[in-house]
């Protein structure tokens, strides 16, 4: 298997708006010809729906590293950096018995949305091909 159907790849995110002013974002990943499906809601307003984008996608991860390492959202952030727009997100991984703090970013290019989903696989790559390298 090549190097790119090893990696986890983005392939979409959908917000769905609720009741009372909440939301769920749904997230699709694929790994090696494997769709990974995975959803979190949270406030539709303010930061709700970036938070429930990385939290969607963060359990993708996981589901997609057959649950070999743990991780939530530590922290998020939309920033402008040297005249950048980028979603900066800082990630809480357990693995191996270790807590450890991973950050990730993405330039804002498309939604925000979809730029929160893709500062989380930025985040969490290297772990996950830790993760999956062990497991063979």
């Amino acid at each position: 298997m090549n190097l790119s159907q090893k990696r986890l790849r983005f392939e979409r995110a959908q917000v769905v708006e609720g009741d009372a002013g909440q939301c769920r974002v749904d997230v699709t990943l694929t790994h090696a010809g494997r769709i990974v499906e995975a959803s979190a809601g949270g406030l539709s307003s303010g930061s709700g729906p970036l938070r429930a984008a990385a939290t969607a996608a963060l359990l993708a991860v996981e589901d997609a590293a057959e649950g070999r390492f743990k991780c939530q959202v530590t922290d998020l952030d939309h920033v402008n950096v040297l005249g950048k727009d980028l979603i900066a997100l800082l990630v809480d991984v357990h693995f191996e018995g270790r807590d450890v703090q991973v950050f990730g970013s993405c330039q804002v290019q498309e939604s925000d949305i979809v730029t929160t989903c893709k500062a989380a696989l930025n985040a969490t790559n290297r772990i996950f091909e830790l993760a999956m390298r062990k497991g063979i």
